[in-house]
């Protein structure tokens, strides 16, 4: 009978391992899962801020080539009334 008594403790403890080394498994893997999702939000924020500044960047962009190409009309009509005033003189 003290076989059993052993064998029963035995199984007693072992499960109490078992559902020991579950719930600190458990535990873990939930630390684990928020670590990723504050960083997945940290991420999409900052995908957002990227977004952001590159639309700005490519609207400067826009405004730089409608200027260049003002500026570029301009020196062309410089350049052809600047011929035509030579060729008179």
């Amino acid at each position: 009978m003290e076989t059993n008594m052993v064998l029963s403790l035995g199984s007693i403890f072992a499960f109490v391992g078992f559902l020991y080394t579950f719930v600190k498994d458990s535990k873990h893997h939930a630390e684990e899962m928020a670590n990723l999702k504050a960083r997945v939000n940290s991420l999409e924020s900052r995908s957002e801020q990227s977004e952001h500044t590159l639309s700005q960047l490519l609207t400067s962009v826009q405004e730089i080539k409608v200027a260049l190409a003002k500026i570029d009309t301009k020196l062309t009509l410089l350049e052809v009334e600047y011929n035509r005033d030579r060729n008179r003189h």
